[in-house]
């Protein structure tokens, strides 16, 4: 008997009317979220609006280029402020990871209809708004015996810095993931160049790109073998160092005053983050707003995880937030921001094989979808 299926295969298409209302929801939420992160956030001292677009911000996060040259191009050539351009990219950047999210439901057939897809791919705001605008939780105590009564102690809410690259670095991360899958289906040397143009722009946007590459060469290889693997992989070392070698020399007299991982300009903040994590409570609140505790599901149920994503999860997000627990402060949750999308991704996709199992007529379950099979030659 065949496996189940995670889409219906007469399934319901939306209207135009209610696509144009969809559209018109995704607007109202990036101009909610956009508005709301601006006010409640706010620019590291060495890196505001301004100095980013006179490319004066300290590195490492001058050379994360893309938006500040754009805003500094569009300030050539119209009189409008720094903070406006940032927020009307930023509007642009919700509305664009909503379509990217929609997107990939489309890819892994989660959700029976795209009316479905469509509202599902608003959840996808849900992890991002913990990430980027809730505010940490300080917990200087967990109870206080200062008063007759026990209560409890100095919990404060502590405002995360705003960075202009945290949110394309999740959508161009997502949409370079399921170019990826895209291209385990159709390993077309088009599929690849369309890899290769976001490629440029997320790592103009912020230099984690490098990081995808291993899970790319892990994904690909059973498809089209080792050495058009070999030479996708050195494409894409080739396009990343042409871009951040010159960005680097270009800013290194930005200096920042609080690096001190080697001769790097990234910071070290491991032992602030462990005696950050020592605080029970705060670690328990920690890990329940971590993408929205939606690594839950799919440690769960992990078996029914497809493959891809697996690869995904394990050759790049986790490296990833190895990485950023050593260089980043955990206060600020937007340090796994390209992890997010991922792993919600990943949650909805493990849902919804397992609930196609549990519904099938055989009562087996959906098997992760796996690898397109090499073509020979």
């Amino acid at each position: 008997m065949s496996p189940p299926m995670l889409s219906a295969p007469n399934a319901y298409h939306a209207t135009t009317l209610e696509r144009c209302a969809w559209w018109l929801a995704s607007l109202f939420l990036a101009l909610f979220l956009s508005c709301l992160r601006l006010t409640t956030t706010r620019p590291f001292e060495l890196t505001t609006f301004k100095q980013l677009v006179n490319f004066e911000a300290v590195e490492p996060f001058q050379h994360r280029v893309l938006l500040p040259a754009i805003a500094a191009g569009i300030q050539q050539l119209a009189p409008v402020g720094e903070t406006l351009l940032f927020a009307l990219m930023e509007v642009a950047g919700w509305m664009l990871l909503i379509a990217v999210a929609y997107r990939a439901l489309v890819v892994f057939e989660v959700g029976r209809s795209e009316p479905v897809r469509r509202l599902l791919a608003f959840t996808v705001l849900v992890p991002m708004l913990l990430h980027l605008i809730a505010p940490d939780l300080q917990m200087a105590a967990a109870l206080s015996s200062d008063r007759p009564l026990l209560d409890i102690g100095g919990w404060t809410p502590r405002a995360i810095f705003y960075y202009v690259y945290d949110l394309p670095a999740a959508m161009f991360t997502l949409a370079l993931i399921l170019s990826m899958v895209r291209l385990t289906r159709t390993p077309s040397a088009r599929c690849f160049a369309l890899y290769l143009a976001v490629f440029v722009l997320a790592t103009l946007n912020r230099e984690t790109t490098l990081f995808l590459v291993p899970a790319f060469a892990l994904m690909l290889w059973p498809v089209v073998g080792a050495r058009r693997t070999l030479l996708m992989v050195a494409a894409q070392t080739a396009i990343f160092l042409a871009i951040q070698i010159p960005l680097t020399a270009l800013f290194a007299g930005n200096t920042n005053p609080n690096a001190h991982l080697a001769h790097t300009a990234y910071e070290f903040h491991l032992f602030y983050n462990l005696e950050t994590l020592s605080n029970p409570l705060y670690l328990v609140t920690y890990m329940a707003r971590f993408t929205a505790a939606l690594y839950l599901p799919v440690l769960l149920w992990h078996r029914y995880l497809d493959r891809r994503l697996g690869i995904a999860l394990i050759f790049f997000a986790l490296p990833l937030a190895l990485i950023a627990i050593v260089v980043g402060r955990m206060v600020e949750q937007r340090i796994f921001i390209e992890i997010v999308p991922l792993v919600w991704l990943a949650a909805l996709q493990v849902i919804a094989t397992r609930t196609a199992g549990l519904e099938s007529p055989a009562g087996r379950p959906q098997e992760p979808a796996g690898f397109a099979p090499r073509t020979p030659g």
